[in-house]
């Protein structure tokens, strides 16, 4: 066997003192790397109700510099909200030997900012298996949380604008592409919607009808459209105000707090059952010409929803929606003129035709009468009613050629009054007793009742183109019936009616006669361009006055002219 090793000489004095030294300098090392990655340190003995915690730590919790520490000190800074987080883990720990590792928020109170600790732990236990001990680190990670929360932010920033975009590009490409109007205000309030996270949306916009005269539409998106149909149309108040007249664009946190909410009577604000609008955006939809075309509103039941993004978002969709509306627009126009002429073609061809066979045959029949030598068909009865036909015939193409000139004048803006003074009650009466043999032949019981001296600044000839144009309204409607025609001066305007007892106009059908090609009969029933009623109505506003009727099914049509006397105010004698 080898020998033993000779037993080791013991640490001298110093040698003890210099690894005590040494150990020291280690402590000391350790202690200021500790502190300066700003790691806190704690402990608690299980058998004592205090907890240790060195300054960092207490700096942590935001605890005082020096007194004792109590587990329910430490409670008290800990966010309410994740209280019960915390003791869940430390009750693990205890309990089932686990890890205790969380993250969580302190609660500084006061006006101090939030902060977030890294808490990590562990339980010590005797041989016995009980648990004696528990200590850990603490970590201050608000500067990580903040950066990961910035970062998160950017993400979905990041994200939103790529969803924005991709809405923006299909957007623009649909703007670009849809001419029909309806689909194209209700897919920009639908994208506009969802840029802006509005909870609803709506798009109130202006169209024009067949006499030019504007009326409002709109559009809804994130609610049924029966969630707005028992509220009327929204009035120029101090909230929409500056939106329908294009002053600019409303953004508020809370529109329940603005000043120009709530002054109009009698509710002073929303009405019972109207969506809960608390955040509110608002933008005009202007045009290249300035005209404002409607208006984008959204709304949140929740405060301040809408930022300076969402509206530079809305804003720059807005600018998009009024060029393609003005496209729409004006494709429509170019439809409604295509379907405007054709109409005309076809009801022209149909009319023109009429009078033109009758001649045509009235002279085929009179060829034939010629090359058979048949004096017999000549003779001054005959020829008499051949001219009489004739003659009708060409007064019927010659009052589809005047109407046909002065539907061309009125699209052209381009119909002249020759103003002097008229007396209505002899224009009256001279277009009467030339009706008079077609409206006795027709079987119509005559009804005069002028007023005398009815004077006015008006053109002649076209007012006895009204009266005539109604006249033959009568005649095609109303055959056989009794007819009255009376004239009064009532407030400074003449008032001329026309009345039937023939079967009368549905409510339905009222605010369309007086369009072009309008007839309520079908063109075997009734002849005519449709434009009779259509020339007297703008003949009538040309001279500043209107042209109405009254009427109900089965009881006859009661037609108004109002003149002024005066006569229209911005148009000199002879001038266009």
């Amino acid at each position: 066997m080898p020998d033993p090793l000779p037993p080791s000489d013991p640490p001298s004095s110093d040698e003890q003192l210099q690894r005590a030294l040494r150990r020291l300098e280690e402590y000391e090392r350790s202690e200021k790397v500790v502190a300066a990655a700003g790691i806190g340190r704690w402990s608690r003995d299980l058998s004592q109700a205090h907890v240790v915690c060195d300054a960092i730590c207490r700096v942590h919790y935001g605890l005082p510099p020096d007194g004792a520490v109590t587990p329910a000190h430490l409670q008290e800074c800990i966010h309410p909200e994740d209280r019960e987080e915390v003791w869940d883990a430390a009750r693990r720990a205890l309990e089932e030997r686990a890890p205790f590792e969380l993250r969580f928020r302190i609660h500084p109170g006061g006006d101090a900012p939030i902060k977030w600790l890294h808490v990590t732990g562990s339980v010590f236990h005797d041989a016995s298996g009980r648990a004696r001990h528990f200590e850990g680190i603490t970590r201050d990670i608000t500067a990580e949380r903040q950066l990961e929360e910035s970062l998160r932010q950017t993400l979905i920033e990041k994200n939103d604008s790529l969803q924005n975009l991709e809405i923006i590009n299909s957007t623009g490409q649909a703007l670009g592409a849809e001419l029909q109007l309806e689909k194209l205000v209700q897919g920009v309030t639908d994208a506009a919607t969802q840029l802006c996270r509005a909870a609803f949306g709506a798009f109130f916009y202006n169209v024009l009808d067949e006499r030019g005269q504007a009326y409002m539409l709109y559009t809804l998106s994130g609610v049924p459209r029966e969630a707005f149909a028992k509220f009327p149309m929204p009035r120029a108040t101090r909230v929409f105000e500056p939106t329908f007249k294009g002053e600019g664009i409303i953004r508020s946190d809370d529109i329940t707090k603005d000043p120009r909410y709530g002054h109009n009577a009698p509710r002073r604000g929303m009405p019972e059952g109207h969506l809960p609008v608390r955040s509110y955006l608002a933008v005009p939809v202007v045009s290249r010409s300035g005209e404002v075309i409607g208006g984008l509103f959204f709304g949140h039941p929740a405060p301040g929803v809408f930022t300076a993004r969402e509206e530079r978002l809305v804003a720059g969709l807005a600018a998009q929606v009024a060029v393609a509306m003005d496209n729409a627009r004006l494709f429509q126009r170019v439809q409604e003129a295509v379907t405007s002429r054709d109409t005309f073609l076809s009801i022209a061809s149909h009319e023109l035709r009429t009078p033109i066979t009758s001649m045509k045959l009235l002279s085929q029949h009179m060829r034939k009468r010629i090359h058979a030598n048949d004096p017999a068909a000549f003779t001054p009865e005959r020829v008499t009613r051949m001219v009489e036909q004739t003659e009708r015939s060409i007064d019927r193409l010659a009052r589809l050629v005047d109407d046909m000139l002065d539907i061309s004048r009125i699209a052209a803006g381009r119909l002249q009054l020759h103003l002097e003074p008229v007396d209505l009650s002899d224009v009256a009466r001279e277009v009467m007793d030339r009706f008079e043999p077609q409206l006795i032949a027709a079987g119509h019981a005559l009804t005069l009742r002028l007023e005398p001296g009815v004077v006015g600044r008006w053109d002649r000839i076209r007012l006895e183109q009204v009266l005539a144009n109604l006249l033959t309204n009568a005649l095609k409607y109303a055959p056989g019936t009794p007819l009255a025609v009376s004239l009064m001066v009532r407030d400074a305007h003449a008032v001329l009616e026309v009345e039937d007892r023939g079967p009368g106009i549905a409510p339905e059908h009222q605010h369309r006669i007086f369009e072009r090609f309008e007839r309520l009969g079908s063109a075997s029933e009734v002849s005519g361009l449709g434009l009779g009623l259509h020339i007297a109505r703008h003949i009538v506003e040309a001279h500043g006055g209107r042209i109405h009727v009254r009427s109900a099914v089965g009881d006859g049509a009661r037609f108004f002219v109002e003149l002024p006397l005066s006569g229209p105010p911005d148009v000199k004698p002879g001038a266009p």
